[in-house]
C-alpha cells in the first residue's frame, strides 16, 4: 500500500479491492473468521470525499484571456473550449473536418468520445471562426509537430496555463462554469443540455424535443453566448 502514497485515489481503490476479497473468502468459509480478518478495515481512507473540478468564474476566465496574448496554442484551447463546452477528450480532436454549413451559417458536429456517444451539432460563434481561420487541415489544437494533444497534456496544460494568469482553473472547471454563467443569460436547461451533451431532462422531455429542436435551441444559444465579453 505504501507505495501509492503518492496516488491517494488508486491507493483507496487498491484497499476497496483487497477488502472486497476478503469478505467475499470469509463470507464462502474458504477463510477461518477465528484465525482471519480483513486487514483492509484497519486501513484509513486518504480520500475523504471532495467537492469535485473547481469551477471557473467569468473572472477567471477573464483573466486568463489577458494574460495569454492572441496567435497562441493557450489562447486557442479556451477560445474552442469556450465556444464549444466540447469534453477534452473531444475537444482535442475538432477541427475543420467537423465543420460543416447549414442555413448560410457554419456549423461543428462531432460525436462525443464518451458513451452513450451524442451527436453533438453547435454553430460556430464568430469568436471562434475568426480563431481558427487559419486551420485548413488537422486538428485546432495541435503541437508544434502537428499532431494533437492527448486530453491528460492539454488538462494538464490549461492548468499551468491558469496558474501562469494567477487564477484557479481546468477545462473541466471552463466547462462546469459555462453550465453555471448561461442561466444569468436567460439560457434554459435544455439548452445547456444542448452545449454539453447531456441527456434533454425527463423522459417525457426527450420524448417531446426532437433532434430537429435540438438544433434551433443551438441556434438560440449561440446568442447568448455572444452576449460574453471574455
Amino acid at each position: 500500500m505504501d507505495q501509492y502514497s503518492a496516488t491517494p485515489g488508486a491507493r483507496d481503490n487498491l484497499r476497496k479491492s483487497i477488502s472486497a476479497v476478503y469478505e467475499w473468502a470469509l463470507d464462502r468459509e474458504h477463510l477461518d473468521p477465528m484465525k482471519y480478518q480483513n486487514p483492509a478495515k484497519t486501513i484509513k481512507r486518504i480520500n475523504k470525499g471532495s467537492k469535485g473540478f473547481y469551477t471557473c468564474t467569468i473572472d477567471d476566465v477573464r483573466a486568463y484571456m489577458k494574460h495569454h496574448e492572441p496567435g497562441t496554442l493557450t489562447r486557442r484551447v479556451m477560445i474552442v473550449e469556450l465556444c464549444t463546452a466540447a469534453r477534452r477528450e473531444d475537444l482535442r480532436l475538432l477541427g475543420p473536418f467537423n465543420e460543416f454549413s447549414m442555413d448560410g451559417q457554419r456549423w461543428l458536429q462531432w460525436t462525443q468520445s464518451k458513451k452513450p456517444n451524442r451527436v453533438i451539432e453547435t454553430p460556430m460563434l464568430p469568436m471562434l471562426q475568426e480563431e481558427v481561420a487559419d486551420v485548413r487541415d488537422g486538428v485546432y489544437c495541435k503541437t508544434s509537430r502537428g499532431t494533437p494533444l492527448t486530453h491528460g497534456t492539454m488538462e494538464n496544460y490549461v492548468r499551468g496555463w491558469f496558474d501562469q494568469a494567477g487564477v484557479k482553473g481546468s477545462l473541466h472547471g471552463v466547462r462546469k462554469g459555462l453550465s453555471s454563467i448561461l442561466p444569468h443569460l436567460g439560457a434554459t436547461s435544455y439548452e445547456i443540455d444542448v452545449l454539453l451533451g447531456h441527456e434533454m431532462g425527463s423522459y417525457e422531455t426527450k420524448v417531446y424535443v426532437a433532434q430537429a429542436e435540438r438544433k434551433e435551441l443551438a441556434t438560440s444559444l449561440s446568442k447568448k453566448l455572444q452576449k460574453v465579453k471574455w
